[in-house]
C-alpha cells in the first residue's frame, strides 16, 4: 500500500512540477530552474540527503522563485520517502505557512497527515500519530472538499476513527474491570462524542449500559439501552443488552421516549453528558 501511495504521489509531483531547462555541471552559477532540476534529479536517483542539500541550496539563493516553494515541497516528500517522516512534517508544515495561497496545498496537508498515518500503532500504546493524523486528514477535508486528496482522505478517516475508538473502548474495559466505572463512562462518551460514525459505537452504548447499572443508575441504563434498540436492532450488543434489561429489569416502572430522543442523528454531543 505504501508503495503505491509513493509511486502516485511522486508521479503528480513530476508532472506539474518538471521543467526541461537543461542541467549544467557548475553548481554555483545554477539558476533556480537549474537547481530545481539538479534536485530533482538527485530526488529520481534516490539520493535523498543530496536531493535535500539541492533543494536547501536552492531556497537561500532564491528565496523568492516559484521554483524554491516547490523545492521546499520536494524536501517534505524525499524526507518522507526515505522514512524521515518528523522531518517531512516539519518541511510541509514550512510549505504550509509560507505558501498558503499555493495549489498544491491540499497534496501537502494530505502528505503531513500520511507522515503521522503510516506510524499509527495498536491500540494498546499511545495515539498521538493516529489522533494527529485524524486532525490534518479533517482539516484537508474541511478546507478542501472538492480536491481528489481530501476524497482519498476520507477512507483514511474511517479507520482512524475506528482505530480511536478502540483505543477509547480498550482503556475503558480497563477501568470498568477495576472498577473505576467513572473513569470508564468518560471514555465510552468519547467514543459517542467524537467518533459517532465508528463502528464502535453499539459496543460503547452497551459498555455504558453496564458501567451505569453497576452504580446502580436504572434510568440511565435503560435509556441507553433504549437508545442502543433503536439505533442498531440487528446488533449483538442489542442481543446482550436485551439480557441486561431483563436480568436488572431495567424497565420497571420507567418512561417511554419520543423516536427524537433516541436516534443518535438527532442527539447532540452534548446531550450524552446529561445522560
Amino acid at each position: 500500500m505504501k508503495k503505491k501511495v509513493l509511486i502516485f504521489i511522486l508521479c503528480c509531483i513530476l508532472n506539474s512540477c518538471s521543467t526541461n531547462e537543461e542541467i549544467n555541471n557548475n553548481f554555483s552559477s545554477y539558476s533556480d530552474v537549474r537547481l530545481y532540476n539538479e534536485g530533482m534529479k538527485k530526488l529520481k536517483q534516490r539520493k535523498f540527503n543530496e536531493a535535500i542539500d539541492t533543494f536547501t541550496e536552492l531556497e537561500i539563493q532564491y528565496p523568492y522563485s516559484p521554483w524554491a516553494s516547490r523545492g521546499q515541497l520536494l524536501t517534505g516528500f524525499t524526507h518522507y520517502t526515505a522514512n524521515e517522516y518528523d522531518e517531512a512534517i516539519l518541511s510541509l508544515s514550512k510549505f504550509i505557512e509560507l505558501n498558503p495561497n499555493h495549489n498544491l496545498i491540499p497534496y501537502a496537508i494530505y502528505l503531513k497527515a500520511y507522515s503521522y498515518f503510516e506510524r499509527m500503532p495498536d491500540i494498546k500504546l499511545d495515539q498521538k500519530f493516529s489522533a494527529r493524523a485524524y486532525e490534518e486528514f479533517s482539516e484537508l477535508i474541511n478546507r478542501y472538499p472538492n480536491s481528489k486528496y481530501s476524497k482519498k482522505s476520507q477512507k483514511h478517516i474511517k479507520k482512524l476513527r475506528n482505530h480511536l475508538a478502540a483505543k477509547e473502548i480498550n482503556v475503558g474495559k480497563f477501568y470498568q474491570s477495576d472498577g473505576n466505572y467513572l473513569a470508564a463512562i468518560k471514555r465510552y462518551k468519547t467514543i459517542l462524542k467524537e467518533y459517532r460514525k465508528s463502528t464502535l459505537i453499539p459496543e460503547s452504548i452497551y459498555r455504558l449500559i453496564e458501567s451505569y447499572v453497576s452504580l446502580g443508575l436504572m434510568k440511565q441504563s435503560y435509556y441507553l439501552y433504549k437508545i442502543l434498540e433503536y439505533n442498531f436492532p440487528k446488533s449483538k450488543w442489542k442481543i446482550e443488552g436485551t439480557t441486561l434489561v431483563k436480568k436488572y429489569m431495567l424497565n420497571k416502572n420507567l418512561k417511554k421516549y419520543k423516536k427524537r430522543q433516541l436516534d443518535l442523528e438527532k442527539l447532540q454531543s452534548a446531550d450524552f453528558d446529561l445522560i
